[in-house]
């Protein structure tokens, strides 16, 4: 077995046996349904083939999967602006880079402030000519449920992890179509947009939300210069914990943290006590880096980097989620039931796609299974 085949199977399979044969045990059925798909064309095109010398906005880059990003894309031969709101936070990221590189450039940055977005994309535009990659990074991880949340607590979760890359989206798709150049649009969403049960119900709605909107962009955009690919992190080494302390005053609770209807509540962050079920750690002996958890965020970042040369619409990291989403999907699947046998043309009519993207992702990824992602 060569270096390459044992790492993709480390990456597929490495983190637990159940997962590994999840895997294997759905594999033949996704095979016999392709036979069953029909032609609705290819995916989109990548519009980036080659990113030197290319400029990306990041925001939230001064941190966790952010600096990440930032890092690779430098590493790549790219100009990257770092969207930031804490001092230290730049002070620190911008260690990673040398001192008063010319393709690094900063930008103080609320996404959550509507107006800010002009001024930052002419800043951009100044500095280093047309953005071609917009990543919306930017995240807080709110606890609150969905069931007792705050308006407050949901003008917060939802402003910076649904607003944010709105607002972001409405900013550059129109530069970015005006420059004709090939450019990509990214969202870095959770595996709780694709897997509810984390138990922070705000979180999970704002990031549902994100993925359905990376989806909808990605059909409207397909026949476009611009690509959109869709991040699912799972476990990663951020501060995304401590993000209450990031909390604008004005969106500040009086009381206590909301807690579920009969649910216990929670302790600050690093208090310890209860948390929402995690998959176990696994060993890192003889693992190939993207099967540790938590994953360290420069490796996220190469496959975030890769899913756009390849323009995913799914860059999905952490594969042993796989049963779950699966189980979810089966849920819905179960549930529609035609109680008596449908008209052949209502179960035939290609129609019932609504969209041919979801047809064309599969053939692409089937097409792509195997990538060589340097450093995993």
């Amino acid at each position: 077995m060569d270096d390459q085949t044992l790492n993709r199977r480390q990456i597929l399979g490495g983190v637990a046996a159940a997962g590994a044969a999840g895997l294997i045990g759905s594999a033949s059925s996704r095979t016999a349904a392709a036979a069953d798909l029909p032609d609705m064309g290819t995916s989109q095109p990548p519009p980036i083939t080659d990113v030197k010398g290319k400029v990306a906005y990041i925001t939230g880059g001064s941190s966790g999967i952010g600096l990440g990003i930032a890092r690779v894309f430098y590493e790549a031969g790219m100009k990257v602006v770092i969207g930031y709101l804490d001092e230290q936070h730049i002070g620190d990221a911008l260690k990673h880079f040398p001192t008063d590189d010319p393709r690094i450039h900063a930008i103080k940055h609320d996404v959550m402030e509507r107006d800010a977005w002009e001024r930052v994309a002419d800043e951009i535009e100044k500095k280093f000519g047309a953005l071609q990659v917009l990543v919306n990074n930017a995240g807080v991880g709110l606890q609150a449920p969905a069931s007792t949340g705050t308006y407050k607590d949901w003008e917060w979760g939802l402003g910076v992890n649904l607003w944010g890359p709105i607002y972001g989206t409405h900013t550059f798709v129109p530069r970015m179509l005006a420059g004709k150049q090939g450019a990509h649009i990214i969202t870095t969403t959770s595996t709780s947009g694709i897997l509810p049960g984390s138990g922070a119900g705000i979180y999970t709605v704002a990031k549902i939300a994100a993925v359905g909107f990376m989806e909808e962009l990605r059909l409207e955009l397909r026949n476009t210069n611009i690509g959109t690919s869709c991040f699912v992190p799972g476990l990663t080494a951020t501060n995304i914990g401590v993000s209450e302390s990031y909390r604008p005053a004005a969106l500040k609770n009086d009381g206590p943290p909301a807690v579920a209807p009969g649910a216990q509540p929670r302790p600050a962050p690093g208090a310890g006590g209860p948390r929402p079920p995690r998959p176990p750690a696994a060993p890192t002996t003889g693992l190939a880096p993207a099967a540790v958890r938590p994953m360290d965020p420069v490796v996220a970042a190469r496959f975030v980097l890769d899913g756009m040369l390849h323009n995913d619409l799914y860059i999905v990291a952490e594969p042993e989620y796989r049963a779950g989403v699966e189980a979810r999907c089966n849920a819905l699947l179960e549930s529609m039931n035609p109680f008596k046998p449908l008209p052949p043309q209502m179960s035939t009519n290609t129609g019932v796609y609504r969209s041919p993207i979801y047809v064309q992702e599969i053939g692409h990824r089937r097409a792509t299974q195997i990538r060589d992602i340097p450093g995993i």
